[in-house]
């Protein structure tokens, strides 16, 4: 714990357990730690991922031997997916009943099964060695492509008496990794200005790397300074704000036709810190990186993602905020952009007639209850551009894209890499208590919100006020309209439950509601509650536009 808080590492994420015993001792006595005990160890993972999510700070998560570890298992698949640094620790069964494992109860291999989603995971076999091993995995972590690994103690090791060399365990982390970010190579830098000058239809893409590495304002100046326009990443939310003039679209393929048709028209694309994942298929792989005359410039500070996905036009290999601030240098030295801001403005107009277009069918659609759309819409207008949002839920995610504004990075989060549906109440919570100061919101579907309801326990226990809005469409919405396509319909029905009961039985503040008159009252009366609050929105099932284009990005071919 010495050598985590010299780290800065702050927020501790778990639950109580035997074999993880020593820890908690030495935690319940320490100093500078904030710990939130879970009622499920997937979700100390999803918590973890959210604090370095929001502000970069590594957090801790814990899980005990056998079926904690396993439990912690699954909720690090987003954070290796989403590129979010985290630090699992996790106990087994004494060395002498391991390798190979004797037969006692909770016997797993820790080291084995964690290696297959983080970046690195050990065993420590010696005491004498934990400094050592957490620094290599703080390092390993935070290096490149951030992502999470984990670090396993047997119990003996964990209960053992050692000695150490305080300069070694309070050693600050500037003694073993590299904070100096990299900067592209200048030579390659010109060389994307000049490319992108030339250009006559440029497109820029904002990746979660930008927003990781504070390149916002960068990244703006430079759609600005091309007149160009620009889409965001689901991790790279905010960078641009959503009324920039150069927005045209987040998310990728989801952001709507103007998006999709830049990216296959633009003759020269800069993507920064996005690593092409399938939410960029427009027409599915590989055919879309056949575009003739299309030419691509990529900045990530992994070299494996460089090319990994697209043919490069130019790699550059460095820190995203770094590398858009000389890039715009380069720009400033006398080189004068050719964009066609015809281009820009027609795709700009084409953004904003599609919202406007949504909104008005949605008013004109006959629902039995609320339209998503409509639902989304009053609830953007009421969220304040400093506020958290978690947007949990397949469908539910897509049309929380289009009606939640984002003016900042780092305050509304996807799980975009993994898709694992229960991440967003945790990850609220999570927000609210390391950002006591900042309001925390989670959107997510009933379905979604069934993998995590029994955080609203943990919820109300460390008074994190969250409010949770949920599109209750009393099923599982997508997988029951393509059952539907085909003629059938099997387990696919979640209706009859009142989840704003089950909010109040646990002591949280709950409502139901159905009609459009009543959403602003019921957020204010959320807010006004002191509680951590459940507002259960009865919604149809909707179509998002955008839904059939996703679905065939990633379709067999």
């Amino acid at each position: 714990m010495r050598v985590l808080k010299a780290a800065g590492v702050e927020e501790v994420f778990g639950l109580a357990s035997g074999k993880l015993l020593p820890l908690f001792r030495t935690l319940a006595r320490s100093e500078g730690f904030r710990y939130t005990g879970v009622r499920h160890e997937a979700a100390a993972g999803f918590m973890a991922a959210s604090v370095y999510g929001a502000c970069g700070r590594i957090a801790l998560c814990l899980g005990e031997t056998g079926p904690g570890g396993l439990n912690l298992m699954s909720g690090l698949g987003g954070a290796a997916a989403n590129s979010l640094a985290v630090l699992a620790i996790t106990s087994s069964n004494a060395s002498q009943m391991m390798s190979p494992a004797r037969g006692a109860f909770s016997s797993t291999d820790n080291e084995r099964i964690f290696g297959a989603i983080t970046k690195w995971s050990a065993t420590i076999r010696d005491a004498a060695r934990i400094p050592e091993v957490l620094h290599r995995a703080l390092r390993t972590a935070l290096a490149g492509r951030p992502g999470p690994v984990h670090v396993d103690v047997p119990a003996d090791v964990l209960s053992a008496e050692c000695e150490y060399d305080v300069t070694e365990i309070d050693a600050p982390p500037a003694s073993y990794r590299a904070l100096i970010a990299p900067i592209p190579p200048a030579r390659e830098l010109q060389a994307a200005a000049q490319l992108l000058a030339q250009a006559r239809r440029p497109l820029l893409v904002a990746g979660g790397g930008v927003a990781r590495s504070g390149g916002e304002q960068a990244f703006r100046a430079l759609a600005e300074r091309l007149s160009a326009p620009a889409i965001t990443t689901q991790m790279g939310l905010g960078v641009l704000p959503t009324d920039h003039p150069s927005f045209i679209g987040q998310g990728g393929l989801i952001g709507g036709p103007a998006a999709v048709r830049a990216m296959r028209e633009a003759d020269v694309m800069l993507a920064v810190g996005c690593r092409f994942s399938s939410f960029m298929w427009i027409d599915g792989p590989p055919k879309w990186t056949d575009a003739p005359g299309r030419r691509l410039i990529q900045m990530d500070i992994d070299p494996q993602v460089l090319g990994q996905n697209m043919p490069l036009a130019l790699g550059l290999l460095g820190d995203a905020r770094e590398g858009l601030e000389e890039l715009l240098s380069a720009l400033a030295r006398g080189i004068q952009p050719r964009a066609d801001r015809s281009w820009s403005a027609s795709l700009g107009r084409e953004r904003r007639e599609y919202v406007d277009r949504l909104l008005a069918d949605a008013a004109a659609r006959r629902c039995e209850h609320l339209h998503p759309a409509v639902l989304m819409n009053e609830v953007g207008a009421y969220v304040r551009p400093h506020d958290f949002v978690t947007l949990d839920g397949g469908h539910t995610s897509f049309w929380s894209n289009e009606f939640i504004p984002a003016f900042e990075p780092r305050t509304r989060f996807h799980e975009p890499g993994m898709a694992h549906l229960g991440f967003g109440l945790p990850a609220a919570i999570a927000l609210a208590r390391a950002f006591p100061d900042r309001r925390s919101f989670c959107i997510t579907g009933d379905g979604a919100f069934g993998f995590t309801i029994q955080e609203l326990d943990t919820a109300r226990r460390y008074g994190a006020k969250v409010i949770t809005v949920i599109h209750n469409n009393q099923s599982w919405g997508v997988i029951r309209a393509g059952q539907r396509a085909r003629g059938f319909d099997f387990g696919t029905d979640l209706s009859g439950t009142d989840y704003a009961a089950i909010a109040r039985a646990f002591g949280c503040h709950g409502e139901r509601i159905e009609r459009i008159e009543q959403i602003g009252p019921a957020l204010a009366r959320a807010a006004d509650s002191d509680l951590p609050a459940v507002i259960d929105a009865l919604v149809d099932f909707v179509p998002h536009p955008m839904l059939g284009a996703f679905g065939a990005s990633t379709a067999a071919r």
